[in-house]
């Protein structure tokens, strides 16, 4: 029992600072963060001004979820006005946990996506 209070606390502070992004972006339904395996791709391609449907590219072996990653990476902190050094925190695993918690909580509360 207590190993599923733990995966769930793990869980809820991993997906917690997209959530926080999704919510200044003013994203119709940040929640949808919290749903496993696809929830943060969805709020993270609406970040970026992209259909959530793109998250299915997570599903396409190998290529997939390394795509994924590094496209939002890249085009998350250009749609918000912020430098490309984001970038690089954003992709260096283990560095992006704590690097997505920065970028949440230093993004204005009403983030205009820049076109």
């Amino acid at each position: 029992m207590g190993l599923i209070f733990v995966f769930i606390a793990v869980f809820v502070v991993l997906v917690f600072p997209v959530y926080i992004i999704g919510r200044r972006c003013g994203i119709k339904n940040p929640w949808v963060a919290f749903i496993p395996f696809l929830g943060v791709w969805i709020v993270l391609f609406e970040a970026i001004g992209k259909s959530g449907w793109y998250c299915l590219l997570a599903f396409v072996p190998y290529v997939g979820g390394i795509v994924i990653f590094i496209w939002t990476a890249v085009e998350l902190p250009a749609r918000h006005g912020r430098s490309r050094w984001w970038t690089l925190p954003l992709i260096v695993p283990a560095v992006n946990l704590l690097a997505y918690w920065f970028y949440a909580f230093t993004l204005p509360r009403e983030a205009p996506a820049v076109a």
